[in-house]
């Protein structure tokens, strides 16, 4: 067996190659730009020294030396290596050097900057990409038709086929939810209205399926069945300031609301505590009217409706007393 193998030597080859055109290429793209090498030596606590420099420029030449020169590279790096033996490295560089780097690139094939290497400040850092959209999280990965999620007893709504994760309510927001259900009903019943909580299936097409947190049907509704397939006058739904009920309840159901034919659509911000009314229009949901912290509001086109939501909050954010001890 020989003792030269000769794919590791071309894989040593190729290190060596790759390892001196990076250095080449950083330290001409250095010289080349005053502006560039400005900033690298403000930035730099010790000065980078003349034998530094050289010892780039010669591992370079050696790495590209012996291969067949047809971009004059290796000439462009003998020149700039020339100017650097007898160069204290400072700002600015003199203009041999600069000259000489930008021989370097050219042979690279490296073109010069828009705004020309004099005015060239170096590469511009590319921003992060935005985070992606916040999404819920699926619960099956199989598809589910309207009629499989109405029929489905476990949690989720769906939305476009696929079962997916509920918004996630704490104690306090379920305790709104409940103020603002027996608020409606005490309202619309007498009126011979139908009010449903959380856990009623309202399906907004043929592919999506939500939960609102109050649906409140009357009887000039277009449909009088009160159920799932029926089209409620007024929902409303309570949310925190999390991405994803953000865009459930501000984009999403709105638009899914809005296109099923439900004349009001409320939303509470149980963070800001502001609540706003909005009613359908020819393009989507229009904002009637915002109230907030302790406002006492008669509600937009509901008569003998009040929203006290001094009343709510006295009621939310009441001390519960504890447990009886023994």
């Amino acid at each position: 067996m020989a003792d030269d193998d000769p794919k590791e030597a071309l894989e040593d080859r190729a290190r060596v190659l790759a390892t001196g055109l990076f250095d080449a290429l950083n330290l001409a793209g250095l010289l080349a730009a005053p502006r560039v090498l400005a900033n690298a030596f403000h930035q730099q606590k010790k000065t980078p020294t003349r034998e530094a420099f050289a010892k780039v420029l010669e591992d370079a030449v050696k790495a590209f030396g012996s291969s067949v020169d047809s971009t004059g590279l290796t000439q462009a790096l003998c020149e700039l290596r020339g100017h650097v033996a007898t160069w204290e490295p400072r700002s600015p560089a003199p203009e041999p050097i600069v000259h000489a780097a930008r021989r370097v690139l050219q042979a690279l094939n490296i073109p010069e900057p828009d705004e020309g290497w004099d005015r060239w400040e170096g590469p511009s850092e590319e921003p992060e990409p935005p985070p992606p959209p916040a999404m819920p999280r699926i619960l099956r990965a199989e598809p589910m038709t309207i009629d499989e999620w109405l029929a489905h007893e476990g949690p989720g709504e769906l939305v476009d086929g696929f079962l997916i994760a509920e918004k996630i309510s704490t104690p306090r927001e379920d305790a709104i939810a409940a103020w603002f259900l027996a608020t409606l009903r005490d309202w619309a019943i007498p009126r011979g209205g139908v009010v449903h909580g959380r856990g009623h299936k309202l399906a907004v097409s043929h592919a999506t399926g939500r939960k609102p947190d109050v649906c409140v049907y009357m009887p000039g509704d277009p449909s009088k069945k009160n159920d799932a397939t029926s089209i409620p006058a007024l929902i409303l739904e309570v949310f925190t300031r999390n991405q994803v009920d953000l865009r459930r309840v501000g984009q999403h159901a709105a638009r899914e609301y809005a296109h099923l034919g439900v004349r009001w659509y409320w939303r509470l911000d149980s963070v800001s505590r502001v609540l706003e009314f909005a009613e359908i229009g020819p393009e989507g949901y229009c904002m009637l009217a915002v109230i907030a912290d302790d406002e006492r509001f008669p509600a937009p086109s509901l008569d003998g409706l009040t929203i006290d939501l001094a009343a709510l909050w006295a009621t939310v954010d009441a001390p519960t007393d504890p447990p009886p001890s023994g």
